[in-house]
């Protein structure tokens, strides 16, 4: 994550080493922040809730008296952030549910979203490689051939099976669930890799791609298989749009992370044809 320059409070705020209410952490891991304080900061990355996660220039004093505090949580509608990191935005490739190949039984892309969010992880790690191989063999879509490798392992809503099919293209990967922050997603973007990510949808879940991030904006940019989704809602424009849609992170809050432990769900690719990516390998 890159530097932000200096960040200023609009507000009287608390500073705390958590996103828990200010009123459930101790003295030691908390500090009052009067309106107009401006600070140096050398790095700034949003975390749930709405709160961005700062490593200070320089440390506060907490409210115990004896505590330093560097690393810390702030809540984002009460600074103004000066400067602030790179727009992420990775060209992946985009690909529709809504007409894919292979439906089992109901047809307009149902449960297709992890098959066709996975195709467009591996053809855009891979360069193109599925989409010119589909086109060779005179198949619809890069969502065919991949689910003639997925269908030697079981069902699309599978996982692990997804993991398998995805090995059989050189991607080494695995799906964690409850254990992605933020700082996972965006160390996934910006080495280059969007991450598959669980959202939640109606009473179960939902498969989409995550392919980048504006911070200034406080977005972060999905390809959603299904189309374009209004906000957090469970209402879509199925098979409209859907690359690129920018959810805010009070959407994100709503749909990715869990309300008890903060974290989220998603695919982590930790080599492509034998290169390491450089990603945690146990989450």
């Amino acid at each position: 994550m890159s530097t932000a320059t200096f960040i200023t409070a609009t507000v009287d705020t608390v500073f705390k080493t958590d996103v828990a209410s200010a009123q459930d952490l101790d003295p030691s891991s908390k500090v009052q922040i009067k309106a107009g304080t401006r600070l140096a900061v050398n790095s700034v990355a949003p975390d749930r809730f709405q709160h961005v996660r700062l490593e200070l220039a320089s440390p506060l004093l907490a409210e115990d008296g004896s505590t330093s505090l560097t690393r810390i949580c702030a809540y984002q509608p009460h600074l103004e952030i000066e400067g602030g990191n790179p727009v992420i935005k990775l060209a992946a490739p985009y690909y529709s549910q809504t007409n894919n190949d292979w439906h089992p039984g109901f047809g307009n892309g149902y449960r297709q979203c992890n098959l066709t969010s996975c195709t467009m992880l591996a053809d855009f790690l891979l360069n193109g490689e599925l989409a010119r191989q589909a086109k060779e063999e005179g198949l619809h879509e890069p969502e065919s051939l991949y689910q003639r490798v997925l269908a030697k392992y079981g069902d699309t809503t599978d996982h692990n099976c997804q993991t398998q099919a995805l090995r059989d293209f050189g991607i080494e990967s695995y799906y964690t669930q409850q254990k992605l922050s933020a700082d996972d997603l965006l160390l996934s973007l910006s080495k280059g890799i969007p991450v598959v990510l669980g959202v939640k949808y109606k009473t179960g879940g939902h498969i989409v791609l995550l392919v980048g991030h504006d911070p200034d904006r406080r977005l972060w940019l999905v390809h959603d298989p299904y189309g374009t989704r209004h906000g957090s809602s469970d209402s879509y424009d199925i098979g409209i749009g859907g690359a690129f849609d920018a959810y805010s992170y009070s959407s994100f809050d709503r749909i990715v992370w869990d309300r008890g432990a903060g974290t989220g769900d998603g695919r982590i690719v930790t080599s492509v044809r034998g290169k390491p990516t450089g990603l945690p390998t146990g989450l």
